[in-house]
């Protein structure tokens, strides 16, 4: 494969760590230039315009990707890249011009679709350069015959004295040049055809002449098979040029079918009077064939061949709007696979491939010849059942989930379970748009997996589990937005010492900040975040927006004894994670002891063996480590010895009620002489009071965080 010049718009360091080290273990043929922003990408575009393909970014520091769209050359085919959740973003950069997208993941898995979407942008991009030259050539063609022929024809008609000269000339000429002709007399009578056209229509000249146009020439309409007025009799009605609609096929004397365009132009003597007609057409067969294939890809999975997701929500709309009109009842189902994610990740894509296929088959033979079937991506699939009612749409939906979990896939020896989780509702006049119609068949289908997976989960109105769901997904659009358009607000709150005072020691927070200035407190939006994955790009936005705080601050920097900056159980999963925080501190120049890292209790325990080393690597660093919400898990003090950090945070529900509660005392207690016994520094947060206060004091806690301390404060940025 020749090698591709490409330039990749993205102003994440890690992103762009991530392309680079893919194409380098991929080993692709990628000559590629990486712009940071829109203003280095204009400079770049400036400079050279040699660009095979574009891979650009939504969401970039100085403006988005569309501030970028018009400093584009419109020859150079662009691959969108959005982040979870942006398809109308993505469906917006499509209809400006982009070529196709891709949505990011976070585990960078979206990166093994790239190959295969460059070569299929470049090749799309090729093919429609190809058509477009070849449909100029085919009217440059067409248009230069028909008045060469015209003239020629004429000036035999006018001139009888050289009839037989010039018949031979024009005969010589027709039967060298590449497109079909017939000429006519003024009846349709067949007077010549020339080799191409003998080709096309399966008659010789012999047979031919004198035989009237429609018993030669037999064209239909493509989609409805109908018999298509000759052009002959109609040039003839008209006494000008006329051509064919597009989409005709030509039937030849074998039964062979071919696409073909033409136009008929009539014949005059030197009067002006009309003589007959010629017909010139050609074969666009291979040319039709290639604008269907991309027809078909554009609203067709390749993988398995179901119509894709942009028809699906088409189809969708049309029903949503078509209700009051056209009345009956319509089933919306959110298919999502159960344990997908093992057999990819254990056997590797090919065998996912091959699973989503055979998935596909097994739908195929279930849902009704006029159900919508589509896969909406990754291993999701969507069923619309027109004129369906809900108890005859639940019943097929159980049918389907049978029919899956009675399937075994099999797969290098081995065998495999799966299951599906469907959301089923019906589309009724609750629902207004396709946003909301979507949103709740998701909450509903993952309200199905959340319930135990493999079943039926039947949408009700006022389904309060339902809303709340959908209510988490609208944070979705909230949340990245406010990622995009910086409204996230960094909030600190002093964490006392009751021994001594070496300087500010305060814990990283963070508020969003509404269109209305209202801040939002993170038990709003946190959920949501955890639920569909954006912790990892908040805490990202948080490490980053605070390390720079303090880049640019230098008095706070140096009255700084520790600040201690959250990490969520989704984000320490991530591959990046230490990467970026090594680079970022090195990138600020800050020094690392002066910061800590804190990670709740649930977190360490779900992954110890991975948790562990990522703290002992940034520990080797300098950093130190926290562990929250102590004492909550059930086996606390079991994994403790062997979990490197520094600091317990006693959990605040046994703190809050120490003055009361003899019970939630004794165990405060006990958590702070263990923690001291094994080398840890102690933090009671949630103390609210002074006799709290007073009581951590007598029991020897090291550190103290609650309001009765310190309100959090807003970092000023």
């Amino acid at each position: 494969m020749s090698r591709i010049k490409l330039l990749l718009v993205e102003d994440d360091l890690t992103d762009q760590m991530s392309f680079k080290r893919f194409v380098k273990r991929e080993q692709l043929p990628y000559d590629y230039t990486i712009a940071g922003s829109i203003a280095q990408a204009r400079e770049i575009l400036a400079s050279d315009t040699g660009f095979e393909l574009i891979l650009l970014d939504h969401s970039l520091g100085d403006g988005t990707a569309f501030d970028l769209f018009e400093h584009i050359p419109v020859a150079i085919p662009i691959v969108f890249v959005t982040g979870s959740g942006d398809e109308e973003i993505a469906v917006k950069a499509i209809k400006q011009g982009a070529s196709d997208y891709l949505t990011k993941d976070l585990e960078g898995a979206y990166l093994k679709l790239l190959p295969m979407t460059i070569e299929n942008v470049i090749k799309t991009k090729m093919i429609e350069k190809e058509l477009e030259a070849y449909r100029h050539q085919l009217e440059e063609m067409v248009e230069e015959r028909t008045i060469e022929l015209k003239r020629e024809i004429s000036e035999r008609m006018q001139i009888e004295e050289q009839l037989i000269d010039e018949k031979e000339r024009a005969q010589v000429t027709l039967k060298s040049i590449g497109d079909a002709v017939i000429t006519t007399d003024i009846q349709g009578l067949i007077e010549f055809i020339n080799p191409v056209a003998e080709s096309l229509t399966g008659w010789r000249l012999e047979e031919a002449k004198g035989q009237h146009i429609d018993s030669v020439f037999h064209i239909i309409y493509e989609e409805s098979k109908k018999k298509v007025v000759n052009p002959i009799a109609r040039c003839l009605a008209k006494n000008k040029i006329v051509g064919l609609d597009e989409k005709v096929l030509l039937i030849n004397r074998m039964g062979t079918e071919y696409s073909i365009q033409d136009s008929a132009a009539p014949i005059h003597d030197k009067d002006g009077i009309i003589q007959g007609v010629v017909l010139v057409f050609s074969d666009v067969t291979q040319a039709r064939r290639l604008t269907k294939e991309l027809a078909y890809h554009a609203t067709h999975d390749p993988l398995t061949g179901l119509v894709n997701r942009r028809v699906f929500e088409q189809r969708l709309n049309r029903i949503l709007k078509a209700r009051n009109i056209s009345g009956g009842q319509h089933i919306f189902c959110y298919l999502d696979l159960d344990q997908f994610r093992i057999i990819n990740d254990s056997c590797g894509h090919t065998a996912g491939d091959e699973l989503l296929k055979q998935v596909t088959s097994i739908l195929h033979t279930k849902v009704r010849t006029r159900d919508t079937l589509a896969r909406l991506g990754g291993d999701e699939f969507g069923i619309l059942m027109e004129h369906c009612s809900l108890e005859r749409g639940e019943r097929l939906a159980n049918i389907l989930r049978e029919s899956i979990a009675d399937y075994r896939f099999q797969w290098d020896e081995k065998s495999f379970r799966i299951g599906v989780s469907i959301g089923l509702m019906q589309i009724t006049e609750e629902f207004n748009t396709l946003n909301d119609l979507l949103i709740t068949a998701d909450a509903s289908c993952y309200a199905a997996k959340d319930a135990g997976r493999n079943r039926v989960h039947v949408y009700q109105p006022n389904d309060a589990d339902i809303k709340l769901r959908s209510g988490q997904v609208q944070w979705v659009v909230k949340l990245n937005k406010a990622l995009d358009d910086y409204q996230f607000r960094l909030f600190k709150q002093e964490i006392k010492s009751f021994t001594d005072d070496e300087g500010d020691h305060y814990e990283i927070l963070v508020r969003l900040e509404d269109e209305e200035k209202q801040l939002i407190p993170p038990d709003a939006f946190i959920p949501a975040a955890e639920r569909y994955g954006l912790m990892p790009k908040v805490d990202q936005f948080i490490i980053d927006n605070a390390f720079a705080f303090f880049a640019e601050n230098s008095n706070a920097l140096d009255a700084l004894s520790l600040c201690t900056l959250n990490l969520s159980g989704h984000t320490l999963g991530c591959e990046w994670l230490y990467g970026f925080i090594t680079k970022t501190i090195d990138y600020y120049g800050l020094p690392p002891e002066k910061f800590c890292f804190e990670i709740t209790e649930t977190a360490a325990i779900t992954n110890l063996n991975m948790v562990t080393a990522f703290i002992k690597q940034l520990k080797e660093r300098g950093c130190l480590f926290a562990l929250d919400d102590f004492g909550s898990g059930l086996s606390s003090f079991a994994y403790l010895k062997n979990l490197p950090v520094d600091f317990l945070k006693i959990d605040g529900m046994f703190v809050k009620d120490i003055c009361e509660d003899p019970v939630d005392f004794a165990m405060v207690k006990s958590i702070n002489e263990i923690g001291h016994l094994m080398g840890r520094k102690t933090i009671a947060e949630y103390v609210e009071s002074e006799c709290i206060y007073n009581k951590l004091n007598e029991m020897g806690v090291d550190f103290a965080q609650g309001y009765w301390i310190s309100r959090p404060k807003p970092i000023h940025l």
